[in-house]
Parts: C-alpha cells; structure tokens; sequence
C-alpha cells in the first residue's frame, strides 16, 4: 500500500514539473515574438509614391522615419540615393509614369496613385559614357513633392522659407511656372540640398544632389 502511494506521489511530482517547465517555455516563447509588417507598403498615406517601398520587420517609428521618409542632403531621400543605379529604384517604385531620355541621361517621374495631379517623385540619372561602366545609368538627382518627407531638422514640403532659411544658406538659382505662379529655386551648394518655394514663401519641393556638384544642382527636373 505504501509503495503503490509512493509511486503516485512521484507521478503527480513528476507531472507538475513538466506542467512548471512546459508554462516557462511557452512564456519565453512569447516575449521573444517580434512583430512583422504584412502589408508590404506605409501606412500613412496609401496614395504616396513611397507605397511602393517594401519594409523589412516593423522595428518601430524612429527607425521608419530614419530611411522611408529621411531627406538627407548630398546622399538621399528614403531609399533612393545618390549615385545609385537606376534600375534599383525602378525595382523599388516600379515603372515611372513618365520617361524621358537623352544624350545618356533621363529623368523619370512616379505619381502617387498614377496621378499626374498627385504628389511627384523624380529621379535625373546619367550614364558614365565611354566608360567601364557605361551600361549603368546613375542617380544624380532627387525630387519629391510629398509632405511625408522631412530631414533631420524637421525641413520638408509645407515649410516656409523662413524656417529653412535657419539651417541652410539659400541662394536663388532658378524659376519656373506652376498654375500660372512662379516657383523660385533656392540652392544650398554646399550640402546638396535645393528647396522650390512658391509665392506665398512656402517650400512645395525638394531636390537632393551631391553637395558642391554645380552640373547636378542647376538641372531642371520639371
């Protein structure tokens, strides 16, 4: 009798341990579970060009605001940088809505929601002609219009001209004509960022380039 209570007491011990050990492993299984993004595309505004990117696993806001909306001057806005091939950002975005080549160079343009009135991506990219690498053609310039993107100071489209004006030097150095308005170009060389400024002061485009780069910084995007 003794000993057929002492086997049951041993199972019963030898049930709640496992019990015990099996709930431990569930619990750290748990904490170590990291969110992914499913939805291969932004969540903030569905009709910006930049619905195209594909994030890696969500590893929250600061690291989303540091590469998909980040303008860096002299190297990049979100994913597309500076002298980077070409074909890399029509992977990324997709084929442009508009396409104009010559004399090996181009200049594409991606609509949000394919809309020529929505907000507006544009990449001027050349070929290194007679060169080894000619078949490349390289990113040069950047141009967005889309309020999404800001730099590290807080700069984007909507801003006024005041504002931009307290970290970067703006020098005029081009114009053009949007809905019967004029669109002033200001340029800060020196880091390679320009800012398209409408009448009433208010930035409505950004352009990245290398910084000092003249050729680059007074090509037209429109």
């Amino acid at each position: 009798m003794i000993r057929n209570s002492l086997i049951i007491v041993s199972i019963a011990i030898c049930l709640l341990a496992c019990g015990n050990n099996q709930k431990k492993e569930t619990t750290l299984a748990d904490t170590n579970k990291v969110p992914k993004d499913t939805t291969g595309q932004h969540l903030d505004d569905k009709n910006d060009t930049t619905t195209h990117h594909t994030m890696a696993s969500d590893t929250g806001t600061i690291n989303i605001a540091q590469t998909d909306w980040l303008i860096t001057p002299g190297k990049s806005i979100g994913h597309i940088v500076l002298n980077d091939d070409v074909q890399n950002v029509i992977k990324r975005l997709g084929k442009p809505d508009s396409s104009d080549a010559a004399m090996g160079s181009s200049l594409m343009v991606w609509y949000a929601n394919h809309n020529s009135a929505g907000n507006r991506t544009a990449v001027f990219s050349h070929h290194n002609m007679g060169g080894k690498d000619e078949s490349v053609s390289y990113v040069q310039k950047i141009l967005v219009t889309s309020p999404q993107f800001k730099t590290n100071d807080g700069i984007g489209v909507g801003s006024a001209k005041q504002d931009i004006q307290k970290n970067y030097t703006l020098k005029p150095t081009s114009t053009y004509s949007k809905n019967g308005g004029k669109i002033q170009v200001y340029t800060d060389l020196e880091k390679g960022i320009s800012f398209e400024i409408n009448g009433t002061g208010r930035c409505v485009g950004i352009i990245v380039h290398k910084a000092n780069d003249t050729a680059s910084a007074y090509l037209n995007m429109h």
